[in-house]
């Protein structure tokens, strides 16, 4: 039994190792135009896209439905977030995004833009979030507070 196991194991250990060497281990990225699209042609809000992001990062999924856009962005080192943009005031879109746990932590100025810092607004993840009168933006996730800077900077 024990010599049918390796010979069954070693052709998958083989096809690990290939996949692996060939270099498909990164998530796919995903083509934003047409969510980007569908949000300009709906006339609620302008956008803002995520730009010039460092090697490694990777938008992995975007959705605008509800009057929500929703971007699934990954950075290494299990750097998981998601970007979440609307016209719904803040007081309404917060509680819909990240629930009404956590607590409001010390606001940070990045790009000259201010932003407020949400602790524990889920279990195990960090939230910023920015409010105009015409747009609400939060980004939430397990990630750093670097991590959700660096892709705060990166809107434009």
């Amino acid at each position: 039994m024990a010599l049918s196991m390796l010979v069954l194991l070693v052709p998958v250990f083989l096809l690990v190792g290939f996949y692996r060497y060939l270099g498909h281990e990164d998530p796919p990225a995903v083509d934003t135009t047409e969510v980007y699209g569908s949000v300009e042609r709906a006339g609620q809000f302008t956008p803002l896209r995520p730009t010039d992001l460092p090697p490694g990062w990777r938008i992995a999924s975007a959705t605008y439905t509800g009057g929500i856009l929703r971007l699934g962005v990954t950075a290494p080192s299990d750097g998981a977030m998601q970007l979440a943009q609307s016209a719904q005031p803040a007081a309404t879109l917060i509680p819909s995004i990240i629930g009404t746990a956590g607590s409001a932590g010390a606001p940070v100025s990045i790009n000259g833009t201010d932003w407020q810092r949400h602790d524990d607004a889920r279990p195990g993840e960090r939230a910023l979030i920015q409010s105009t009168p015409t747009r609400t933006v939060i980004i939430f996730g397990r990630a750093t507070d670097s991590q959700l800077q660096r892709l705060a900077s990166s809107l434009r």
